[in-house]
């Protein structure tokens, strides 16, 4: 800003000067040549010279072409795949236990257990540009992801079996973004980074009917964590530039982040006669073998339950790593 103010004031300096040599120059003129000799006007042309704002002009032209946002927000949504490990293997209980029993030779079963997985995920990213290129940016999104489960296993009566999850997180994410230009108004993007889960929350109910007044529902909840859920991610996109400030997007992002074990899981058992029974503990997951048939269920225990013979446990991981498909706007501020 000094050096504006200071080229600013040697124009206004030097305008005066000239003013006041053009108002000199014709009364020196009238002195030389007396009363009736016209004086030569004085050249002002020099007030006006091209060249002597050609520098001046070509800078701003040349700032305003190389500009670029310094801010940009992105905001996105789309289609969200967990991996989820260990969630499956917990929720699916009754459904191994008949396909066991199917085996063996007893009755036949409809349906299955359908793997918790397909969600979806939105957020947004505050990036600021250090180069046209390259930025660093930070951001808050939801991922979540749920799945309904419902067979029939008939032998001498008919039992439905029931099977519902949900796996869901708060990632707060730092990053680093790039872009690559393309041909016309494409960009080649490219993003990777960290992130801090907040609020993983997971939620499961397995449960068998009988009859429309005979069924058995046992739930359980987990919410309590303690220590840092740390994931990372990367992604690979597309971008179309509508305009200097606006843009859309595509992009595939994929995630690591297996996170540990809840501090306490609540697990609520309901019966059709009306009543019910509360456990609170750690959650467990217990592998076994029956005839050559692996059957895995969670068990919420105060401590770790001794396994019996053939059966290990261990406490499960909450796996939120994937990938998702998403698309969005990208706002150049």
């Amino acid at each position: 800003m000094h050096a504006k103010f200071s080229k600013s004031v040697i124009l206004a300096v030097g305008f005066l000067a000239a003013c006041l040599l053009a108002g000199a120059m014709p009364v020196a003129a009238a002195a030389a040549g007396g009363e009736g000799d016209r004086p030569v006007p004085p050249n002002h042309g020099f007030l006006f010279d091209k060249d002597a704002y050609a520098i001046t002009g070509s800078q701003v032209e040349a700032g305003g072409s190389q500009a670029f946002s310094k801010l940009s927000l992105r905001l996105y949504g789309g289609y969200n795949h967990m991996l989820a490990g260990d969630v499956n293997e917990g929720s699916d209980y009754y459904f191994e236990l008949v396909e066991a029993y199917i085996a063996e030779g007893f009755g036949t079963a409809t349906g299955g257990y359908k793997p918790l997985h397909g969600g979806y995920a939105f957020g947004a990213d505050l990036v600021y540009q250090l180069t046209p290129s390259f930025g660093i940016g930070i951001g808050a999104g939801f991922v979540r992801s749920s799945a309904k489960s419902l067979g029939t296993f008939a032998d001498e009566e008919t039992v439905d079996l029931l099977a519902e999850t949900n796996l869901s997180a708060v990632p707060i994410r730092l990053g680093l973004f790039l872009d690559f230009p393309l041909s016309g108004k494409f960009a080649l993007t490219a993003n990777a980074g960290a992130a801090y889960y907040l609020g993983l929350k997971f939620t499961g109910m397995q449960g068998v009917e009988f009859s429309a007044t005979e069924w058995m529902r046992m739930s359980l909840e987990a919410s309590e964590r303690s220590g840092a859920d740390i994931g990372f991610h990367g992604g690979l996109g597309l971008e179309y530039k509508l305009s200097p400030k606006l843009g859309l997007f595509i992009e595939g992002v994929g995630r690591y982040a297996k996170l540990k074990n809840f501090e306490t899981v609540t697990g609520t058992q309901e019966y059709s006669d009306g009543s019910s029974d509360t456990t609170a503990g750690k959650l467990y997951l217990l592998i076994g073998n029956t005839k050559g048939f692996e059957i895995s269920m969670f068990e919420i225990s105060e401590t770790e339950p001794t396994p019996d013979p053939g059966t290990t446990v261990r406490e499960p991981k909450f796996d939120l790593g994937g990938f998702s498909l998403q698309a969005g706007i990208r706002i150049r501020l």
